[in-house]
């Protein structure tokens, strides 16, 4: 291939490598809003690596609609992680998240907060990822901030 050829393909597949991660992100959103909640755990879990790739729209979409999955699927541990995560991002970045994907946050940890009151028992892991009992990747920090219940902090997340 000569280099007029390489200097046009190049840029054409950095272009698709940015969008393909935002693909998953959509994908897996699309999964949550169709209720194939399964299936979308199934596409964070392989894509979670990929997450430090994202730009913060894209992570703060990844938290906010992982967690709301899990939500929906009843492992309140690991949605509490994935929304407390989409906030810190938000934090971090404000404006990341759309106001209506901002408010379905909201709404999420809301409901969070209700189920984990009335919470009996344990609920059992809603992914094979969380079954298996296999450590957790840590989150990548979305920047260098302070603890979200750090004095003097405004909090994002609704008390």
């Amino acid at each position: 291939m000569g280099r007029p050829a390489l200097s046009v393909l190049f840029p054409a597949l950095m272009v698709a490598a940015v969008v393909g991660c935002g693909n998953y992100v959509k994908r897996a959103g699309t999964l949550y809003a169709d209720g194939r909640y399964i299936e979308a755990a199934e596409v964070f879990e392989r894509t979670e690596h990929r997450l430090a790739e994202y730009t913060p729209k894209e992570r703060s979409e990844y938290g906010l609609y992982r967690g709301m999955t899990l939500l929906v699927l009843g492992d309140l541990k690991h949605a509490h992680r994935w929304l407390a995560y989409a906030y810190e991002v938000e934090r971090a970045h404000p404006g990341s998240l759309r106001s209506d994907r901002r408010a379905l946050l909201d709404r999420g940890w809301f409901e969070l907060g209700q189920r984990q009151r009335n919470a009996t028992t344990p609920a059992p892991p809603g992914t094979a990822l969380a079954a298996s009992g296999a450590p957790e990747t840590p989150l990548p920090e979305p920047e260098n901030q302070p603890a979200p219940d750090a004095p003097n902090q405004r909090s994002l997340v609704p008390r």
